[in-house]
């Protein structure tokens, strides 16, 4: 009886796809669960356990593809695994869909130094720095920016 119950959720699944849903929509995920997983991701995180949270932020991602809090946990979650480049492709869409936010910014800035991109790290964090001179950001992000600046032997002092 069981594997009846399995099959007709299977069917309900493959029809809600193929009627151009997402497999979040045919499962039913919703914001209740994305923030539950997303608070285990934050935890496995928090406790190192980078490849979990992995997991646990890229079941976010395939449920809600436009989760943005996921795809910073996800890109986290790459850079701390040494996955630089694949952390580019989450950063920057979070980049776009938050572009208000400077430390997404920041860490695309880290992603091209490990990746040897120094000219795009050094291109990006001039914007940032100019930025934040019209605008400045709390503590951390200044904090942030003067010491990639003087990682990439900049002048805080030079206007750019």
């Amino acid at each position: 009886m069981q594997s009846n119950a399995v099959l007709k959720e299977a069917a309900a699944i493959l029809q809600g796809l193929s009627n151009g849903g997402s497999f979040g929509t045919a499962v039913n995920f919703n914001e209740k669960m994305a923030e539950a997983l997303y608070s285990r991701g934050y935890v496995q995180y928090q406790q190192g356990r980078y490849e979990d949270a992995k997991k646990t932020f890229g079941y976010i991602i395939f449920n809600d593809p436009i989760n943005v809090r996921a795809m910073r946990g996800m890109a986290s979650s790459l850079q701390m695994l040494g996955e630089y480049q694949h952390a580019l492709t989450f950063l920057v869409y979070a980049a776009m869909a938050d572009d208000d936010n400077a430390d997404v910014s920041l860490q695309l800035v880290e992603c091209f130094l490990h990746l040897g991109r120094k000219s795009d790290a050094l291109a990006l964090l001039s914007d940032i720095r100019a930025a934040n001179q019209n605008d400045p950001q709390d503590d951390y992000i200044s904090k942030k920016i003067s010491g990639l600046s003087a990682l990439l032997g900049l002048d805080e002092n030079k206007s750019h």
